[in-house]
């Protein structure tokens, strides 16, 4: 059986965000008239935003909406205690991995906006429709917030 990095990719592939709060599916508004194992196959221009759907929270500090989660916190916190942490909200939930990339330490809202104009995963001498070729595994995205975007299964049944 070959390994994800050589496989097809059809409708309802598992894919993760570095920034998401859970996995996600990559899925498909219409077919291309290509199916494998009964589900359509995607190709490496099925990068829109109804294509990538929502990883139920994003924890980007380049995200407004995450930043705007962290600072409703802190004026919560503050009606509570009466303590203004407004100005410190960046130092407080913005945290650092090991490889010193940020996130924070809360969740906003996710709407991923991807600036990718394609998957960059492809089989080159396959295509599902002229000059679109088939996308296979391990293919990522970037999203506007610094998030990458990977597809971790194929989607295809077993």
């Amino acid at each position: 059986m070959a390994g994800i990095d050589e496989t097809y990719i059809v409708h309802c592939a598992d894919t993760k965000c570095n920034f998401g709060m859970r996995k996600s599916k990559l899925v498909l508004e219409a077919s291309h008239g290509v199916f494998l194992k009964k589900r359509a196959q995607v190709t490496i221009k099925d990068c829109k935003p109804e294509n990538v759907i929502c990883f139920g929270g994003c924890s980007s500090p380049e995200n407004p909406k995450t930043v705007e989660t962290a600072k409703q916190l802190a004026r919560e916190v503050a009606e509570m205690t009466g303590i203004d942490y407004e100005d410190q909200v960046e130092e407080i939930f913005t945290k650092k991995s090991k490889d010193g990339k940020k996130s924070m330490a809360c969740f906003g809202e996710c709407i991923p906006e991807i600036v990718s104009v394609k998957w960059d995963k492809e089989k080159e001498d396959v295509y599902v429709e002229p000059g679109k070729k088939a996308l296979i595994g391990r293919a990522t995205l970037t999203c506007k917030y610094g998030g990458i975007i990977e597809i971790i299964t194929t989607g295809q049944p077993e």
